[in-house]
């Protein structure tokens, strides 16, 4: 006989015996003490200190990376603050919302939905601001389409003060407590620059050439 015969035979003989099914693997909750409980607790490493309040911080760094920052005081100022954005730069052209905004009162001529490449400008929402680094965080979801993250090329971010985290460490708890899973997570600071081709800046390379938050106050 053949090792392979061999080989072939022995697969038949245990596919032909009356076993009972394996068990499951065992779940986290029965590993040992110390597994669970690193998996569980999330355990976060040393993060860099700073004295500043955050949200004034998180406006300083934006600044500092040509991102423009607009303070309402409630969410139904968010649209006249987004209308008044618009004209006072003259921008042009389609405005495509986030239908994670939908409940906002905009213009007749708003499209809600994702990025189609023709808009001009697009307005969405946020999972979170982070203050260490002046960062914008987007999460994609059906409501975020990351499209209009990255196509228009002007690109205006509605945030809330209680969005406004201290660290980039934050955001994935934020993620992880999130009711909707993301396909991606994207962290943005600032409009996109390049300065591969003879270390010239360029902006607008790979996204938005102007980014504006509207930060709106408490909750």
């Amino acid at each position: 006989m053949s090792s392979r015969d061999a080989i072939l035979g022995r697969l038949h003989a245990a596919l032909a015996e009356d076993k009972p099914l394996r068990v499951a693997p065992k779940t986290i909750n029965d590993a040992p003490d110390a597994v669970s409980n690193r998996l569980n607790t999330k355990p976060r490493s040393t993060l860099p200190a700073f004295n500043e309040d955050p949200t004034e911080r998180l406006i300083r760094l934006m600044e500092s990376v040509e991102m423009t920052v607009t303070r309402v005081q409630t969410t139904g100022d968010v649209v006249n603050a987004v209308d008044e954005y618009i004209s006072s730069e003259g921008l042009d052209g389609e405005v495509t919302v986030a239908p994670a905004l939908d409940a906002l009162q905009w213009p007749a001529h708003f499209r809600s939905g994702g990025a189609s490449g023709t808009e001009a400008t697009s307005v969405t929402p946020c999972l979170a601001a982070v203050a260490e680094t002046g960062s914008v965080v987007f999460a994609s979801t059906a409501e975020t389409p990351a499209t209009l993250n990255f196509l228009p090329d002007n690109h205006i971010v509605v945030v809330n003060e209680s969005q406004v985290v201290n660290h980039v460490d934050d955001v994935w708890t934020k993620l992880r407590d999130a009711s909707e899973s993301s396909r991606a997570v994207n962290f943005v600071t600032g409009p996109s620059r390049t300065g591969d081709i003879e270390q010239a800046i360029e902006i607008g390379a790979h996204g938005p050439r102007r980014m504006h938050v509207v930060l709106v106050a408490g909750a």
